[in-house]
């Protein structure tokens, strides 16, 4: 915009258009009238010489008449002096006369050399009258004498003087006359030539003008219309000259330049905004991440097949033990696994049809089935081959499985709402049957997830009423069944739905952002009921890791035992080895902060996650609690007994206490016992109960309390009621 402005302004520096126009037109008016000037000239010029050449004839005619004249005075004088008849009467003589072409002739003076001649025959001829009227005063007998004579000869040579001096003044009057005649033809001729030649300039300045006016001005003009024009057609190379002119023109053509150079860049900026938009509408319908159509695109595909009325599945899929890659490996890991498994759905998408990443680790598949269910199914089995294959991560690989659920239509669903809804139950009803499996979708499902949603409706209102309860079961030492604590459970006593179990509304609490509200409530009950209790028995309370991540936890738990009277040292805080793997820095932050107010920090399920030798000792662990798979297994071969030994040695080498979950029967107890476990937990000695049980079991003797000897076989005699509570 800025050359744009300028163009005028250089343009005022030059001569404008406007001005070179004035000075055309200027010159042709000069021209003009030196034509008209030169025109009078020459015409005046032509009048005088004409002028002067009639002066010059008429002093010839004068000269003529004066010299008839002096020929008549001269007969005069002879017949005066040799006349007979002396008193005779003479002629008349031309005195007067001759005066008056004297004068006449004087009057005609020119200022050149004849007017000298007329003086000097003027001259003559006065002196001649002076010895002619002497002569004609001689009485005529003396005309004889020689005085007489001697005077006539006076006067012939008087007159021959005369006489020469007439025909030199004819002859220089002929000359003039001839010389002005001859001027005047000649200024005439040159006057002509000049006008002709005037003209001819002023015609071919006229020309020139013309060509200047075409060529500097129409043409240029006419050039920059095409090229607007051929602008506004689109063409933006159209080159057009003149832009070092310092006129409107050149401003023009600058003007123009800047402006085909704007339009080039808006037409860039056009094409850049276009592929843009492209870009963008291809963003709005595929995932950023893996380039996979996403829900939109995969909704368009869906409502198409729909609309064609041919039979189709819906294949909602999600991968199976992903999260931990995240964890483990970061989410760098975690998108290139996405992208590695997308590549796959890709180069199989002719036998899996619309393939789709709907967030996460979820996917859906939409897919003609002229075949009927089996050929879902066969779409099924090979996702599910696709996921099994591991993937390269740092160094190793992820080994990955899907869970999937099947919808029809149009026997589940008639639209892309209730598809997916069909989908997602039937793939939630896979995963509670145990994953890395498929499930096409049955009405009974819908029937199960909507129980499910009475109870999630009623779970934030149950927590507020205190229909979650904390439970306890017993924790025991193992190497005489004294009982060291319990573990605070959670119970739901629905009023018409009876007692509902942690796995159905933990989760639900979890998604809701109710679980650190519920676990507190559930601690501070279970601080008022072990108020009364032995101060030597503990609670054991189970964090997830997203209450880890609260750094607010140690305050609001230290205010809950404030308030209820329970020593901190009596509190023991389990966590899951995933919640040291979702932000390491927060969790030793926040236990070692629980630890300062005297409460310990047990590890728990060790051996079912990803927790390090590293960790273990940096995060300064009370204790390891390993999970009950391990020891539902000790009876089934030689190598799991070996792993949990590992576990227990393990512990103390580092010097943690172990708790071993889920002891059923005595020959748990045993060998457990004899590899150094410490404590123990599991239906052998308990299930959870209520505080009322617990208070029972408490206020027994101590002898009671030790709910099984070690080695003992009759631990169920010793202790029936409470081994089955």
């Amino acid at each position: 915009m800025t050359e744009f402005r300028s163009a005028p302004a250089r343009a005022r520096r030059g001569l404008s258009i406007g001005a070179k126009l004035c000075c055309v037109q200027a010159a042709s008016a000069t021209l003009f009238f030196l034509v008209s000037l030169v025109s009078v000239f020459a015409v005046r010029a032509s009048d005088a010489a004409v002028a002067r050449h009639g002066v010059e004839l008429q002093r010839l005619h004068n000269v003529e008449q004066i010299a008839h004249l002096l020929a008549e005075s001269r007969v005069a004088d002879a017949y005066q002096a040799f006349g007979a008849g002396g008193g005779a009467a003479l002629p008349k003589r031309p005195d007067r006369e001759l005066s008056a072409r004297f004068s006449a002739l004087s009057a005609l003076s020119t200022g050149t050399a004849i007017d000298a001649r007329v003086g000097d025959l003027a001259e003559a001829w006065r002196l001649y009258s002076v010895e002619q009227e002497k002569l004609f005063q001689v009485p005529a007998d003396r005309r004889d004498a020689p005085e007489t004579r001697r005077l006539g000869r006076e006067m012939d040579a008087r007159y021959a003087r005369i006489d020469a001096t007439t025909h030199m003044l004819i002859a220089d009057i002929l000359g003039e006359a001839e010389t002005a005649g001859r001027a005047a033809r000649n200024l005439n001729d040159l006057m002509a030539t000049v006008v002709v030649l005037v003209c001819g300039a002023g015609i071919a300045m006229a020309l020139l003008i013309l060509l200047f006016v075409r060529r500097r001005i129409v043409q240029r003009l006419r050039a920059i219309t095409m090229s607007l024009s051929q602008l506004a057609g689109g063409n933006l190379d159209v080159p057009v000259s003149g832009g070092e002119r310092r006129d409107e023109i050149g401003a023009m053509v600058r003007a123009l330049e800047v402006f085909r150079s704007h339009a080039r860049e808006l037409d860039e900026a056009h094409r850049e905004t276009q592929d843009a938009q492209s870009a963008a509408e291809a963003m709005a319908r595929h995932d950023a991440l893996t380039g996979l159509p996403n829900r939109r695109l995969f909704t368009e595909a869906l409502e198409r097949a729909i609309e064609d009325d041919g039979p189709c599945a819906v294949l909602l899929l999600d991968l199976d033990r992903f999260k931990p890659v995240n964890d483990i490996h970061g989410h760098d890991a975690g998108d290139a696994v996405l992208c590695a498994v997308a590549d796959r759905f890709a180069a199989h998408r002719h036998e899996l049809g619309t393939v789709a990443r709907l967030g996460g680790d979820e996917f859906v598949v939409v897919l003609p089935v002229h075949g009927g269910t089996e050929e879902a199914a066969r779409a099924a089995r090979l996702i599910g081959r696709l996921v099994s294959e591991p993937v390269a991560v740092d160094g190793g690989f992820a080994e990955l499985t899907a869970t999937i659920g099947i919808a029809l239509f149009p026997q589940d669903g008639v639209d892309p709402t209730s598809l997916l809804r069909a989908a997602d139950l039937a793939m939630y009803q896979a995963k509670a049957e145990g994953r890395d499996t498929y499930r096409f979708f049955k009405a009974s499902m819908s029937d199960r997830v909507h129980e499910r949603a009475m109870l999630d409706a009623d779970l934030r209102r149950a927590i507020m009423a205190g229909e979650i309860r904390p439970h306890y079961q017993p924790l025991v030492s193992i190497d005489d069944g004294e009982l060291v604590g319990f573990e605070i459970l959670s119970r739901w006593h629905h009023p018409e739905h009876g007692v509902i179990m942690p796995m159905v509304f933990i989760p639900a609490a979890d998604e809701r952002g109710l679980l650190g509200e519920l676990t507190y409530r559930v601690l501070r009950q279970a601080c008022i009921d072990s108020r009364n209790w032995p101060d030597h028995l503990r609670l054991s309370l189970n964090l997830s890791p997203g209450q880890i991540k609260d750094p607010k936890l140690a305050s609001r738990i230290l205010a809950i035992l404030v308030q209820t009277g329970v020593a901190p040292s009596r509190l023991e805080i389990e966590i899951t080895e995933n919640a040291l793997i979702t932000d390491v820095e927060t969790t030793r932050t926040v236990l070692a902060s629980l630890q300062s107010l005297g409460m310990s920090i047990a590890l728990d399920d060790f051996g079912t996650g990803y927790s390090s030798l590293y960790q273990l000792r940096d995060l300064k662990f009370d204790k390891i609690k390993i999970d009950k798979s391990f020891v539902h297994e000790l009876d089934h071969g030689q190598d799991n007994a070996a792993i949990v030994q590992a576990m227990i040695g393990l512990s103390k080498s580092l010097g943690l206490a172990t708790t071993a979950e889920g002891i059923e029967d005595a020959s748990q107890w045993d060998s457990l016992s004899s590899w150094g476990c410490d404590y123990g937990q599991g239906y052998l000695f308990g299930k959870a109960m209520t505080a009322e049980q617990a208070d029972a079991l408490v206020s027994a003797p101590l002898s009671s309390q030790k709910l099984a000897p070690r080695g003992a076989r009759r631990l169920l005699a010793a202790t029936p009621r409470l081994a089955h509570a």
